[in-house]
């Protein structure tokens, strides 16, 4: 079996892929999704993710941003009574991880002390027919990058989170 190799790195822009001929043209064919993925900021939490999330929608996660890691608030965050207006408000081809961040703000929004357990976010996803192959990995990872920030915790498992300003943020840039 043919063995073939393609190496870029970004920093020196080099990507590495290794295997079959027809291996390695797949990865070729994707390569802007792959470049769009590994050109974010967050490229290595990312990488860790790409088992997680479904290739092609992967989005850079910072594409609206200005110079100075400021996201672009030209539009504020209006929140309407229906669930699918709101998912309406956003661009096709958001990742997982990205529809777990509008559905937790959502969710957050209805709740009387504008906040939100997992659970809530993840029933919220099921009832609007959202599958996410993983909701409440999703959200530990929005917690990790900081987009999301534990509220309260009531007894030893139940934890109530909420969006932070950089996760206001973010939702920004997605917006249509």
């Amino acid at each position: 079996m043919d063995n073939t190799k393609v190496k870029i790195n970004l920093k020196t822009g080099e990507i590495e892929f290794e295997g079959s001929e027809k291996f390695v043209q797949g990865q070729m064919d994707n390569l802007d999704v792959i470049l769009d993925l590994l050109s974010s900021d967050h490229a290595s939490e990312e990488q860790d993710l790409s088992n997680y999330d479904e290739g092609s929608n992967n989005n850079d996660m910072n594409d609206n941003e200005d110079g100075t890691g400021n996201a672009a608030a030209s539009s504020t965050l209006s929140v309407p009574d229906s669930f699918g207006e709101w998912m309406h408000k956003f661009k096709d081809g958001i990742n997982d991880i990205e529809k777990a961040l509008v559905t937790a703000y959502y969710v957050q929004n209805e709740a009387p002390k504008n906040d939100f357990k997992t659970h809530e976010v993840n029933k919220s996803l099921r009832d609007h027919g959202i599958k996410l192959s993983n909701p409440s990995r999703a959200l530990k990872l929005l917690e990790g990058k900081k987009y999301l920030f534990q509220t309260r915790k009531e007894g030893p498992k139940i934890r109530f989170m909420r969006v932070s300003q950089d996760g206001l943020s973010h939702l920004k840039t997605l917006l249509r």
